[in-house]
């Protein structure tokens, strides 16, 4: 494993520095009849959040997590079911619900972070599994099958957040701030001990790094990050309507292959991941509409299967940098 060398503060932040402005400026050519790609980069955005989390704790630390919907779904209906029952102002019960999943996490990761390889994979599995079951069987408080209505939306100085332009700027803003918070853990210490515990868990527990402090932290971020994800998904995305069919088992499978796609350990990978695999759903259910295939959207779970068998034989380490260094190698081919 080669540990990241320390670099300025302006090329830690190269990305965001050329993403902000284009991000800014994108929602000039999204207006009017293009208004459905911006809904479309809002609901991006929101599951890059989730991806970071994911990343952080698969790229970085190399625990594998399939239940990540579960911190998802646990960040939008807290915030729900506090907003809409309980009468909370829509801050505070963001805040608790960030908070619940955050101890939710904290109390699950204890004994999960002691497991390892596929061991891991299943206890996450089965966790997602669990609170997807128990959104669906609490019907009085979470609406089981038939989901929740009206949920409020938030508001500042009179203008709704939930509008298309506004909760794009909002979304977008927290991702960039998710990335430099990723960035800097990156060039931290505690990063390069998350990439030692990703090489080798006891080499890295042998050199004195805190293994299990450092695998809790990382699995408590990434719930935090999920729920950060399920807040906005709720009351700026989907106000109207919440379901439980958002936070299934095959949305988990979603967010590794996403992960996958855009190579592990790779912060902005991840939201590139997450921009192709939400962008591939779009036009798969587009086609399946417009010629009115119904098999689209039961081949979709093998479609996702499938790529992330071929990432896996193909580009062990991401489709991503695995398209790089080909066309790197091909340009030092064609100039030699």
């Amino acid at each position: 494993m080669i540990y990241p060398k320390p670099v300025s503060r302006i090329r830690l932040y190269r990305g965001q520095i050329f993403l902000a402005p284009l991000l800014a400026l994108a929602p000039l050519l999204f207006m009017g009849r293009y208004a459905y790609l911006l809904d479309l980069f809002s609901l991006c955005g929101i599951y890059a959040l989730i991806v970071g989390g994911l990343t952080l704790l698969m790229g970085f630390a190399g625990q594998i997590s399939l239940g990540h919907a579960a911190f998802y779904a646990l960040g939008a209906y807290c915030s729900a079911i506090l907003s809409l029952k309980f009468g909370f102002p829509i801050w505070i019960s963001a805040l608790i619900a960030i908070i619940i999943t955050g101890i939710f996490s904290l109390i699950m990761g204890y004994p999960l972070m002691r497991l390892k390889s596929h061991y891991l994979a299943l206890a996450t599995l089965c966790v997602g599994i669990i609170v997807y079951e128990a959104i669906n069987r609490s019907e009085a408080l979470t609406g089981g099958a038939n989901g929740l209505f009206n949920i409020p939306a938030p508001t500042v100085a009179g203008y709704d957040l939930s509008q298309p332009i506004i909760r794009y700027y909002v979304i977008w803003g927290l991702v960039i701030l998710m990335t430099i918070w990723l960035c800097n853990i990156f060039e931290s210490g505690m990063g390069r001990g998350l990439l030692a515990i990703h090489s080798d868990e006891s080499a890295a527990r042998a050199f004195g790094v805190d293994v299990d402090r450092y695998k809790l932290a990382v699995f408590v971020g990434s719930g935090v990050l999920g729920a950060l994800g399920g807040v906005l998904y709720t009351h700026l995305f989907s106000p109207a309507y919440l379901g439980p069919e958002e936070f299934n088992l095959m949305f988990s499978i979603k967010l590794v292959v996403m992960v996958v796609i855009g190579g592990l350990g790779s912060v902005w990978g991840g939201i590139a991941g997450a921009f192709i695999l939400t962008t591939l759903h779009e036009v798969l259910s587009l086609v399946g509409e417009t010629f009115h295939l119904v098999l689209i959207s039961r081949i979709e779970p093998f479609l996702y299967g499938l790529i992330l068998v071929l990432i896996m034989i193909f580009f062990p380490e991401g489709f991503i940098p695995g398209v790089k260094k080909g066309i790197a190698r091909f340009w030092k081919k064609g100039t030699g």
